[in-house]
């Protein structure tokens, strides 16, 4: 029997897409978090904040992860372990910042398994047409709606790695006891691969 678009289809896929953007923002943050952390010790001032968040502000997160990626070597090179690993994290990081562009500046139809305006609660299409040299492109794609939910699934994955970068840094600049810094870093190195490659593939392709 072949499905159709309901009402609640509309809605769970108008969340899942909103859910993602949330998330991957959230994402963001812990980056922000932590930058004033790298620069100026466990316990920065208001006014060291402040001036973090301005120098941050209208950054992109592919910006953002540069930033954090090259402050973490500057800052902490004795600690080549925490270095490699945020380099395999920053790597994953760098093809969810392409999906989230797909996902962000996407034109959206809502509902959508093919081209020819068929209708289910499983799927939609995501669309950036374009006009180029060789002609109009209309670079659409058919999304099924599990891919969004799985990658909803590892954009989450990626929250307790940045936690454990976090730590593992004030645990360093508080001087703790090795055994402490030891066991976070290896709790970030099996964070960090026990992640998927992160992928969002399509149903159908029409450009």
């Amino acid at each position: 029997m072949e499905l159709e678009f309901s009402n609640e289809g509309l809605e769970r896929q108008k969340t899942l897409i909103g859910d993602f953007i949330i998330q991957f923002e959230h994402l963001n943050d812990w980056m922000r978090f932590t930058i004033p952390r790298i620069i100026y010790g466990v316990f920065p001032t208001e006014l060291e904040m402040r001036n973090i968040e301005t120098l941050l502000t209208d950054l992109g997160a592919e910006s953002l992860k540069s930033k954090f990626d090259s402050l973490l070597v500057d800052n902490f090179q004795d600690h080549p372990k925490l270095i490699d690993l945020n380099n395999k994290l920053s790597t994953k990081f760098s093809s969810l910042c392409n999906i989230r562009n797909t996902i962000a500046h996407g034109t959206y139809r809502l509902g959508w398994k093919n081209f020819n305006a068929g209708m289910n609660d499983e799927s939609f299409s995501i669309r950036h047409s374009k006009a180029t040299k060789k002609g109009y492109q209309k670079r659409s794609k058919i999304i099924s709606v599990a891919e969004l939910e799985s990658l909803i699934i590892s954009v989450r994955s990626l929250y307790p790695c940045y936690s454990h970068i976090n730590t593992y840094i004030r645990c360093i600049q508080k001087k703790e006891r090795n055994e402490l810094k030891e066991r976070y870093i290896k709790e970030l190195e099996r964070l960090v691969s026990s992640i998927d490659k992160i992928k969002f593939e399509h149903l159908n392709i029409l450009n």
